[in-house]
């Protein structure tokens, strides 16, 4: 079987460096894999321009079957809830992949000494998707951190405002929701498997962090606060996606 990976577009253009330390380490398991830069097409579909969409999902499809790819992983919840429904070729989730591989020997048991307790802000679009869910506790277990319950996690979860191109047709809207949803969590500090939904818990005012800044970036402590994201930064956003696929391009 020949994998196949694809970051998705907020992860490319929140970080290069992810990206790249994502496609080392599936290297490392998979030397033959290939690597793309697309987009689902997913905006499209959700602002009504139906014939838009599947021309672009389309050249998506196209991309892999070029690529002779036999399984897609993907890093992106709302392109698994795309790519299943269209059911035009094979994909796993990014996260239930790492569970079954094992995190980075380095990054194993890294936070077991923090202070922190964090929250899981659970992806909407794959609400539904349950070992996406015990994957991504797993691998915090794995970490050392330590994980509050929140009854509106998992299949309860709610969106995080960016959902349905809220955060580009209706920005207070948007910011009102993230904020009642850091308002949800018990605890101080959050951590998403979501670019977008990253973005959004720190508009809302929280201290968020993606599950990759846990694994491959510095251990957390309680004291440790999170600035602006870069998707509130267009331009800024736009460069790492030119990174990202510049990265992609040499891979």
């Amino acid at each position: 079987m020949k994998y196949g990976f694809m970051a998705g577009c907020s992860l490319s253009s929140s970080s290069p460096k992810q990206v790249a330390q994502m496609i080392d380490y599936l290297k490392g398991n998979y030397p033959d894999m290939a690597v793309i830069q697309g987009c689902c097409g997913k905006p499209t579909r959700m602002i009504g321009q139906e014939q838009l969409f599947q021309k672009r999902f389309g050249q998506l499809t196209e991309q892999v079957q070029q690529a002779e790819i036999d399984e897609l992983i993907v890093a992106c919840q709302g392109c698994i809830k795309t790519m299943t429904i269209q059911n035009q070729f094979p994909t796993s989730s990014l996260w239930v992949k790492m569970a079954e591989l094992g995190l980075p020997k380095e990054a194993i048991g890294k936070g077991k000494d923090s202070d922190v307790v964090f929250s899981i802000q659970d992806s909407c679009p794959t609400k539904e998707v349950t070992e996406i869910h015990q994957a991504v506790r797993y691998l915090l277990d794995q970490l050392g951190y330590q994980v509050k319950h929140n009854r509106l996690s998992g299949e309860n979860t709610l969106c995080c405002g960016m959902g349905g191109m809220c955060g580009v047709s209706n920005p207070s809207l948007a910011k009102t929701f993230a904020e009642k949803r850091v308002e949800d969590f018990k605890t101080d500090h959050i951590v998403t498997y979501c670019a977008s939904c990253t973005s959004a818990m720190i508009l809302g005012g929280g201290d968020a962090w993606h599950l990759l800044d846990l694994i491959f970036g510095e251990v957390i402590h309680k004291e440790d606060t999170t600035t602006a994201h870069p998707l509130d930064n267009p331009v800024r956003a736009w460069k790492n996606r030119y990174q990202s696929k510049k990265i992609v391009t040499k891979a």
